[in-house]
């Protein structure tokens, strides 16, 4: 990305003119010598396997989609895109490690708004800032939803809300890390109600809906893919979704707002990124076939069986979405009164 000049001495171009200009000649292969090796390794990318990040565990919807995405990319590259699962501190471990690699297009991350969004005003130190990436590609959103234990005593979100406060220590919600989007959004809902309920972290979706389905934990709000199995076996309940309307997959099912919990809206997307001084040619390429990826049949199909919506766009709609959904979950942050750890 960084241009070369030769600068000259304006004493030694008057009184040697001549030789000069054989200098300058000669020294124009080595400028360009030396941006070509920049421009060659954009242009032969990649020449590795590339490692595709994931900050949260196995399992999750994170993971989920970047897996989907790494085939796709492996099948029009010709490389292997590796997931690697890097879980813990919602998510600033894995994101450390993509905005301190090499920035070659040889490491990619795929995470939900923990890194871009919502981090940097739940933490007091971060190794990493926002900055340090640039935006890929925006990969698809998902509703989150109320849901309990089956052996709950409530039906409704009314329900809930009365037997929190009549039992103010008897419930723990659990989501999927602290400052997760589970934490956030069960946090909003003990902001909007004013019940009360301990929080338990686990380091992924797929560790807390275990917990969730066995009774250890009583209540989660978090996106609807990572708890489909235990909803479709009704070990979990849903009581209400986080979106402005009803869902098409679950039309007997309110919406927060409509349950009484006015203004609640609580979803979650996810997106690709690379580290920020990665060239832009690489961006875009990547771009170009995940979207392409995302507009199939295929991949539509397998956002429907989630309850998701593809979203895709170029690198800059990414950046723009990042910076809008950082000012809105800054808002939601202080509004629920959380102070950065």
């Amino acid at each position: 990305m960084g241009k070369y000049s030769i600068k000259t001495n304006s004493y030694s171009f008057l009184l040697h003119c001549g030789r000069w200009l054989r200098v300058s000649v000669c020294a124009l292969p080595c400028a360009m010598t030396f941006a070509l090796p920049a421009t060659a390794l954009a242009q032969a990318w990649p020449q590795r396997p590339v490692r595709v990040v994931v900050p949260w565990a196995p399992g999750g919807i994170t993971d989920v989609l970047a897996r989907l995405t790494a085939e796709r990319l492996a099948q029009s590259f010709g490389q292997p895109f590796i997931v690697d699962n890097r879980a813990g501190v919602a998510g600033n471990i894995g994101a450390e490690l993509v905005a301190r690699a090499t920035p070659d297009g040889h490491t990619l991350m795929g995470t939900n708004p923990g890194a871009f969004a919502t981090n940097q005003f739940l933490y007091q130190k971060m190794n990493y800032k926002p900055a340090d990436f640039a935006g890929v590609i925006l990969l698809g959103q998902f509703p989150n939803a109320l849901m309990v234990y089956r052996d709950l005593p409530v039906k409704t979100v009314g329900d809930l809300i009365g037997y929190a406060k009549k039992n103010p220590t008897a419930l723990n919600g659990a989501s999927s890390g602290s400052g997760s989007s589970g934490h956030l959004s069960l946090e909003m809902f003990k902001a909007l109600t004013g019940v009360q309920m301990q929080n338990v972290f686990y380091k992924g979706a797929a560790l807390s809906k275990i917990d969730l389905a066995a009774g250890r934990v009583q209540v989660a709000i978090d996106n609807i893919p990572g708890y489909l199995s235990e909803l479709t076996s009704g070990t979990v309940r849903m009581l209400a979704v986080g979106t402005k309307s009803r869902l098409p997959g679950w039309p007997d099912i309110p919406t927060l707002d409509e349950a009484g919990v006015k203004g609640y809206e609580s979803s979650v997307w996810y997106a690709m990124a690379a580290p920020r001084a990665t060239a832009a040619n690489i961006v875009r390429r990547i771009n170009e076939v995940a979207g392409n990826a995302l507009r199939t049949p295929q991949m539509q199909e397998r956002f429907k069986q989630l309850h998701g919506i593809p979203m895709g766009g170029t690198p800059e709609d990414a950046n723009r979405y990042f910076a809008e959904e950082t000012q809105r979950w800054k808002t939601i942050i202080a509004a629920a009164g959380i102070k950065p750890e």
